[in-house]
């Protein structure tokens, strides 16, 4: 066979092959086609498009799962899906994200593998996936789930902790005498004198009650100051928070004797 021959034998059979590689490619091309329009929807079932006939087991059309037909409802490959599509949302109590068991949270509560959380996570302490908030675990106290740090009320009073614990309190009330009252008065013998009042602080508590006292020149524990009568009197203020850290200050009152009256000189006729 000359040189010549076989060259058109071998072009020969480079056309056959490339028609046959053309006619593969039209002939896929419209199986393709054909199986986009084997399936339909009609009346809300998936059905074959040519048989009319409803499309038994799962099948998944344009994103939408489908079983015997209708919109599948339930898990699928390990997937959960609503009406077909991967759901996101709570299915008795299980967190799903895009048809998942997920982590995260949703609507306020924070879930591991769709379960709500009890635990720590990043120094948050959580419990059936809800922050730890003013309450107390194994003697540790939490604020939105951190172990709290600072005054906070408890039980209707206020009581300090940090990290989580709390600090026994040592440290009074102040008590103050209103309108800058003094300590020390000198009453003069028939004149009015009303006691101050005072009022007190403490560094936890909210209000702390002033009790008063008045004691006369003997020690006696009398009801008001008898400015006719003269001697030194004191005035007692006490406080006492939650933690019964007292408090104590003194007034003094000193009331003066009475002036002797200034005899009457008259002229002799």
């Amino acid at each position: 066979m000359t040189k010549f021959a076989q060259k058109m034998i071998k072009s020969a059979a480079a056309l056959a092959l490339g028609a046959s590689v053309l006619t593969t490619a039209v002939v896929s091309g419209d199986a393709s086609a054909s199986a986009k329009t084997t399936c339909k929807v009609s009346h809300g079932k998936l059905i074959n498009a040519k048989s009319k006939k409803v499309i038994a087991g799962f099948k998944m059309f344009n994103s939408v799962l489908y079983k015997n037909g209708k919109k599948f409802t339930g898990v699928y490959k390990g997937k959960y899906y609503k009406q077909g599509e991967l759901y996101t949302g709570l299915v008795k109590k299980i967190y799903f994200k895009k048809g998942v068991k997920a982590n995260g949270t949703f609507k306020g509560v924070y879930y591991k593998y769709g379960k709500p959380f009890t635990g720590e996570k990043g120094h948050v302490h959580f419990k059936n996936g809800k922050k730890l908030n003013h309450v107390t675990v194994k003697g540790i106290y939490y604020i939105n789930g951190v172990r709290a740090t600072g005054v906070y009320e408890v039980n209707g009073k206020n009581v300090q902790f940090k990290n989580g614990k709390a600090v026994a309190d040592h440290k009074a009330p102040v008590i103050t005498l209103e309108g800058g009252a003094k300590k020390i008065y000198k009453v003069k013998n028939g004149e009015e004198f009303t006691a101050p009042k005072a009022t007190a602080k403490d560094n936890l508590d909210k209000t702390v009650t002033v009790t008063t006292k008045i004691f006369n020149p003997q020690g006696k524990v009398i009801d008001h100051i008898d400015t006719t009568v003269a001697g030194i009197y004191k005035i007692k203020y006490y406080a006492k928070d939650l933690a019964f850290n007292k408090a104590k200050i003194t007034v003094t009152v000193v009331v003066e004797p009475a002036k002797p009256d200034t005899p009457v000189v008259t002229a002799d006729k």
